[in-house]
């Protein structure tokens, strides 16, 4: 039963039914600067994992994934096109147009020095595209350090020799809120089913709960003002100066 509720998850990612449906928003607007990168351009992504953004950026752009030996080969099972740490690239400066670091940056202790880094790959006006979680569990422990604010980016950028082009804050505070609770709630399914719980019973009213929760936030959101007070994550593209 354990397992079938993990694949049961996977079927149904795109609808209301899985806990974390409301993180599709912010995909959409991270979707869109990736397709946005331009033709014939160079892209050097950091913490690729299973390379994703390959089929989406434009078909006329260099991919090349990279990834931390012990990430891919023991956590992930993945084959990025090169290992190295992100603090310390194997890459000539001033050699790449644009750089991926997507769900990466709070996985990394020391965020100036990968910026830093970033920064030295990049080309003149090359830019930098990031999506970095805020309120949101922890994940990936124990590498799991840092959470930043809008304006936490905003100084990190200047440390960096960045500009930051634009930034996109995902999540009405309903959306957080409902994503949260849905995935609490998920997560302790998870561990009932584990130890064996007789709690593990309300796997049955999971699916209706999540349901219900992502309509409603969703829905109460739309008829809401813009309010990027409790982010569930940021996007944003930044400029090397």
């Amino acid at each position: 039963m354990f397992r079938i509720l993990q694949k049961s998850l996977k079927l149904i990612a795109k609808t209301p039914i899985h806990p974390q449906w409301l993180t599709g928003l912010g995909d959409q607007v991270l979707t869109g600067y990736l397709q946005g990168i331009g033709n014939n351009k160079t892209v050097l992504d950091i913490g690729c994992y299973n390379k994703w953004p390959e089929s989406v950026i434009p078909e006329s752009s260099l991919y090349f994934g990279l990834d931390y030996l012990e990430t891919a080969t023991q956590w992930y099972n993945s084959i990025p096109d090169c290992y190295a740490d992100a603090c310390h690239l194997p890459i000539a400066s001033s050699s790449i147009d644009t750089v991926l670091l997507l769900d990466v940056l709070e996985h990394i202790s020391d965020t100036q020095s990968v910026l830093s880094e970033s920064n030295r790959v990049l080309k003149d006006g090359g830019c930098l595209i990031m999506q970095v979680p805020f309120l949101y569990p922890l994940h990936d422990e124990p590498r799991d350090y840092i959470r930043f604010t809008e304006h936490g980016f905003t100084a990190l950028a200047k440390k960096t020799n960045f500009r930051i082009k634009r930034i996109s804050a995902a999540g009405h505070p309903l959306e957080t809120a409902a994503l949260l609770s849905n995935i609490a709630f998920a997560k302790s399914v998870y561990n009932w089913f584990g130890t064996k719980n007789p709690l593990s019973i309300l796997v049955l009213i999971l699916p209706i709960f999540t349901t219900v929760t992502n309509i409603l936030a969703r829905l109460f959101a739309i008829l809401s003002k813009k309010d990027t007070f409790m982010p569930s994550s940021y996007q944003l593209i930044l400029i090397k100066e």
